[in-house]
């Protein structure tokens, strides 16, 4: 992920990393499929615009009865806002190019969150991340922030790992419905 990382980052100082729309990576754009106006995110508009929830889970790269709790919007309802809930997908862009398709049907069924927080660790806490009392700390990039597609991992069916890993973006910079 540090390759990725940094390759992001110094293709972000060259200009080339992501579309025209989605070129400062603490911004999330979600955009209609076709001609529609395209709406941009920070953190603090997301956690103002949206009803959030909280999601404790594994993902495909923690370990084992690992688990990070994660809080954001419901990605379902972002994409009603933007009346992406009737496409048959989205696309899901990173700051790094990465793209991914993910079916509506899965997000229906799954309820992934659109992360930006993660809850605060002892770690978080011995290093002065969070202060005493805190619950959650923005993501970062080197946590897969500042946006974050996240899943409930023990919903997913057993097929989905890693046949669908690719569900799982992070670094998310824009998102568009696809017909």
């Amino acid at each position: 992920m540090r390759v990725s990382l940094l390759a992001a980052l110094m293709a972000g100082l060259l200009g080339v990393a992501s579309p025209a729309w989605a070129s400062d990576p603490t911004v999330l754009t979600v955009k209609p499929d076709g001609s529609g106006p395209a709406t941009s995110y920070t953190a603090d508009q997301l956690q103002s615009s949206y009803s959030i929830v909280t999601l404790k889970t594994e993902t495909p790269w923690t370990a084992k009865a690992e688990t990070i709790t994660y809080r954001g919007p419901l990605l379902m309802d972002v994409l009603k806002q933007h009346k992406l809930d009737g496409d048959v997908s989205i696309e899901a862009s990173a700051y790094n190019e990465f793209r991914s398709k993910i079916k509506m049907d899965e997000v229906r069924q799954y309820h992934p969150v659109l992360a930006y927080e993660r809850a605060c660790t002892k770690p978080d806490r011995d290093n002065g991340r969070c202060t005493p009392g805190q619950e959650f700390t923005r993501l970062t990039l080197d946590d897969s922030g500042p946006f974050f597609i996240v899943w409930p991992q023990d919903k997913l069916p057993p097929s989905y790992v890693p046949a669908r890993n690719a569900i799982w973006v992070w670094f998310v910079v824009s998102i568009r419905g696809v017909k």
